[in-house]
């Protein structure tokens, strides 16, 4: 990430998607983790095809509470409703069909989201994000769970930073190994974290890095905080206890000082353009 020569192999990960063992790299400079996504030669649009098989949904739009949250966040974040808003890695679109009077437009690679966020009415482009040409800039930019999925994810911050209006909002949401979570799983069990995910996740930014980059190019930290994503649920098997389960890690990610502790593996960060 840093352009320092100084990484070492941490250690070697099975590939949950091909059969291959990739070499995770950890840099001494910037303690930036990645994998090399031409070690093998392998399809990676291919996976990405097969991963979004049969996940488009056949229901109307309902709000989530998740991203409702991420609304009142950004709201927050901003000290008002943005005039505009684009989502890198946008999906089906259902974060953007949260905002109302919102200039919003998306950016997937997917064809078959795409094609289902453009038949609710949004404005997509359909492409890597590398390729798209913006002609305007926007009040608030989100990328979650975007950055890590990118064999140059510096190219694309720095793609992602001049189209932020001044004043205006870039959210960051990546896996993170800097967490209790990750040490305690690669630590004391055999178990492969699950955000080691070669060639689908190549890319694992430090919280010092990103922190430093977005600062020398005026971007401001104005909140942070950590969450599983929901995906750390031991009941997750049986009904009743997964849903109580569920409802109180929400409730304590989301309105108690846990999530300001690097416990879990979800890293989101606000940051403001202040010039």
């Amino acid at each position: 990430m840093c352009g320092s020569k100084r990484v070492y192999v941490v250690k070697c990960v099975k590939s949950p998607h091909v059969d291959y063992l990739y070499s995770l790299y950890e840099c001494k400079e910037c303690k930036c983790r990645f994998f090399d996504a031409q070690e093998h030669t392998v399809s990676i649009s291919g996976i990405y095809e097969k991963l979004v098989e049969n996940k488009i949904p056949e229901v109307e739009f309902r709000r989530s509470k998740y991203w409702t949250n991420q609304t009142k966040r950004i709201m927050k974040s901003l000290g008002k409703k943005p005039e505009s808003l684009l989502d890198v890695g946008c999906g089906t679109g259902d974060f953007l069909m949260h905002w109302d009077d919102v200039v919003k437009e998306g950016v997937e690679l997917s064809r078959a989201k795409a094609q289902f966020a453009r038949e609710r009415g949004l404005r997509i482009y359909n492409d890597y994000f590398e390729n798209v040409e913006f002609n305007k800039k926007y009040t608030v930019v989100t990328c979650y769970a975007f950055v890590e999925h990118l064999v140059n994810p510096i190219m694309a911050l720095n793609k992602l930073m001049p189209i932020v209006v001044i004043g205006g909002i870039l959210v960051i949401m990546l896996p993170t190994y800097e967490c209790l979570k990750r040490w305690v799983i690669n630590t004391f069990t055999p178990i492969r974290w699950h955000m080691y995910s070669p060639p689908e996740h190549l890319n694992f930014f430090s919280k010092q890095f990103l922190d430093r980059y977005l600062a020398k190019n005026s971007f401001k930290l104005v909140d942070r905080y950590w969450t599983s994503g929901g995906m750390f649920n031991p009941f997750r098997n049986i009904p009743f206890a997964n849903r109580v389960f569920g409802k109180g890690m929400t409730f304590l990610e989301e309105y108690t000082p846990i999530n300001k502790l690097p416990i879990f593996d979800h890293l989101y960060s606000y940051y403001v353009k202040t010039r």
